[in-house]
């Protein structure tokens, strides 16, 4: 069961990823993921989506995808 530290790397992971956090909050998750197995496996599965995501920069979603996507957010901002 996850304990409060999980849940903190868990929640930062791609601000970890990015360093895009304090120092001491990356050594902290740092630390975290030497001793957490499962934390450690999560870590590098979002690196490697992330890393997958940034390789496909260039290619651009078809007109058809993009538009059924902002219908569905117009939708689902109406219904609430």
């Amino acid at each position: 069961m996850p304990n409060n530290d999980c849940e903190q790397a868990l929640d930062q992971i791609f601000e970890y990823i990015d360093h895009e956090l304090p120092d001491e909050e990356l050594r902290h998750i740092g630390d975290h993921l030497k001793d957490c197995p499962p934390c450690e496996a999560e870590h590098r599965i979002n690196e490697k989506i992330k890393n997958l995501v940034g390789n496909c920069g260039d290619e651009v979603a078809p007109d058809e995808l993009r538009s059924r996507v902002l219908a569905t957010i117009k939708s689902a901002r109406a219904d609430s």
